[in-house]
């Protein structure tokens, strides 16, 4: 009877599957579903098989997946279709039945591996092909180790495709927009072919190791940036020619999608937030929940010290010549969502994944427990609380007591074209009077802290009375400064004063960052999928001058097809330019609009607005 069974077709229940498994963004027009949770398929039969239900227990359904080069990287698991199934493993059981087709519920295992996989059925000596599905981790089940109770963390970790990155200085923190478009066309083959190709890099072609979620991300992470096959290759910072400058992306998805056009080409350029961004697309669409995580004045490569040096000359200007230890003023990384099952319970929860490449430590065993020793001790030491404060006063010697302190203060975020106002307040606590000089500059920064250029600087000499304060104001107009402010927008204030009796020399400085975008959007907050519209993209020029070779990019996944480009030309000193972008919403939920502008003046200006799309 076996061997007259065949199949008219399968039918994957695709719409609603996808719905029951949170992967209807991803497509549906294939089979996305979550391990550990039930799906449903139909199988119709070119003939009448009521005589053949007694006999079901010789009726199988086969999975498999792999590279399928050879039988020692591909996993075939086969199991029997029943009426009960089973919700531990891989099983299929009869839900609905009559003579020509059954409907059934199969059952993945929480720790199945994630992977492209086929389905066959077999009921007689050859197998019969069903279809194909893709296999995801998934959140959503209490038996997976990447389970995350909180709906709404769920929403935000893993659903959400657009995100925030933070960047700027500790006082003056930059919201920029990214999309994460991990749902994008094309993107879950991209992110499995990724994996492969990392996999086979590193010699690891075992697809059971795609169950454990620690190997997923080390092998996505590995290939960000960390082998000859890499995604993204990095770049000395404002040394970006025959490559898209790391502030210029928007997204995620035109960096891999590049990748693979150019067959395994690193894409030029990223950083630290480009690296991190683009993980985090790869992750959450694996259905690992991800974040992007920003840490500022953030002590980096430190060559196994507590401590970093930092050099700088009388003008207050940062040394550079140790490139190894450096305090970067911001740098970004992730944190991936699971339970560590090979670590103490303790360890389960955020772990910290960082896709820059890093230096390998040459520290010895010896030198680690030395450093684990002074910094349970450094802990112990810890008051309570501490008190935050305002001003660094740092001497370069410390012979005799200190007794002359600096408070450099000024606004820690500018709007363009803004004037800065700098107070500086010196104290003289030394009970003589004190003959003093003082270096007041402004420098731009790259993001890892190494000045661009000294924009200004002025010197001042005045007598300290015996226990006064000397209150300096100094205003700073913006074209003194804002012509090379750099694509991240940071400037570091430094004051030097050097007591000219002894010598000695005090440092306070302060990093803030232009966080004003002259671009805005407006359109309708509720507008109805595949009903056209329209936002108006203005751009009101601040500076004193016109703005040169204006570019305004504009993307918004669901909204607009990829990235547009709208040539601006020049706009006039203190006017506006409008825009009119028309647009058909394709995909409903919240979706949200990115400008960015590029001209000769400036770069790395975004704005964002969000707008609710109804389903048709």
């Amino acid at each position: 009877m076996g061997q007259g069974l065949s199949i008219q077709k399968c039918d994957f229940m695709i719409p609603e599957n996808n719905k029951n498994h949170h992967t209807e963004e991803i497509s549906t027009g294939r089979l996305i579903v979550r391990r550990g949770q039930p799906f449903t398929i139909t199988v119709s039969f070119s003939a009448p098989i009521h005589n053949y239900l007694q006999q079901m227990k010789k009726t199988f359904l086969i999975v498999q997946t792999g590279p399928h080069s050879s039988r020692a990287d591909e996993i075939q698991t086969e199991f029997p279709i029943s009426s009960l199934g089973d919700q531990k493993q891989w099983s299929a059981a009869v839900q609905e039945q009559d003579p020509s087709f059954w409907t059934l519920c199969l059952t993945t295992p929480a720790n199945a591996p994630i992977g492209q996989y086929t389905l066959l059925l077999r009921a007689s000596k050859s197998p019969q092909f069903l279809g194909n599905f893709t296999l995801l981790f998934n959140p959503w089940c209490r038996d997976d180790v990447v389970f995350l109770a909180n709906e709404a963390q769920r929403q935000e970790y893993i659903l959400n495709q657009d995100g925030i990155i933070y960047q700027g200085a500790e006082n003056a923190i930059l919201a920029q927009p990214w999309d994460f478009s991990q749902f994008e066309e094309d993107m879950v083959d991209i992110c499995f072919t990724l994996l492969a190709l990392g996999e086979h890099l590193q010699r690891e072609k075992d697809p059971a190791q795609r169950r454990n979620p620690v190997h997923v991300c080390r092998a996505a992470a590995a290939m960000l940036n960390c082998n000859e096959f890499r995604i993204l290759t990095e770049c000395e910072p404002g040394q970006h020619s025959n490559g898209t400058p790391p502030s210029k992306w928007l997204g995620s998805s035109p960096i891999l999608q590049q990748w693979i056009a150019s067959k395994f080409q690193p894409v030029c350029y990223g950083r630290c937030w480009v690296f991190a961004a683009v993980l985090c697309s790869v992750l959450r669409c694996l259905g690992i929940p991800t974040r992007v995580v920003t840490g500022f004045t953030w002590a980096h490569n430190t060559k196994s010290s507590l401590s970093v040096d930092e050099y700088y000359d009388e003008d207050g200007t940062l040394l550079t010549q140790d490139k190894s230890a450096r305090a970067w003023t911001f740098h970004v990384w992730n944190e991936c969502w699971m339970a560590r099952t090979d670590l103490l319970p303790e360890y389960s929860g955020w772990q910290a994944l960082d896709a820059t490449c890093q230096e390998k430590s040459k520290g010895s065993l010896q030198e680690k427990k030395i450093l684990e020793k002074a910094y349970r001790n450094m802990k112990e030491l810890e008051p309570a609380s501490s008190s935050s404060t305002q001003f660094i006063s740092i001497p370069t010697a410390l012979e005799e007591p200190v007794n002359i302190f600096i408070h450099l203060q000024s606004s820690s975020s500018l709007q363009l074209g803004q004037d800065m106002t700098l107070s500086i307040e010196v104290f003289n606590h030394s009970g003589r009077e004190k003959t003093t000089h003082l270096v007041v500059g402004i420098q731009a920064l790259h993001y890892n802290g190494v000045p661009i250029a000294q924009l200004w600087k002025e010197e001042f000499h005045f007598n300290l009375q015996s226990d006064s304060v000397n209150n300096l104001q100094v205003s700073v107009p913006y074209t003194w400064f804002g012509k090379e402010l750099g694509e991240n927008h940071l400037l570091r204030l430094t004051a030097v004063l050097r007591d000219e009796d002894s010598s000695y020399m005090y440092l306070a400085q302060e990093e803030i960052s232009i966080c004003d975008s002259p671009l805005t959007i407006e359109f309708p907050e509720n507008m109805v999928q595949y009903e056209p519209g329209t936002a108006k993209i203005s751009l009101q020029n601040p500076l004193m001058e016109p703005l040169e070779q204006c570019v305004i990019a504009v993307a918004g996944q669901g909204l607009i097809y990829r990235q547009r480009n709208y040539r601006l030309g020049s706009v006039q000193a203190k006017s506006t330019q409008e825009l009119q972008i028309p647009f058909t919403p394709t995909r409903a939920g919240c979706r949200r609009l990115t400008a960015r502008l590029t001209c000769l003046q400036l770069q790395n200006l975004k704005s964002y607005r969000t707008t609710n799309i109804a389903a048709a």
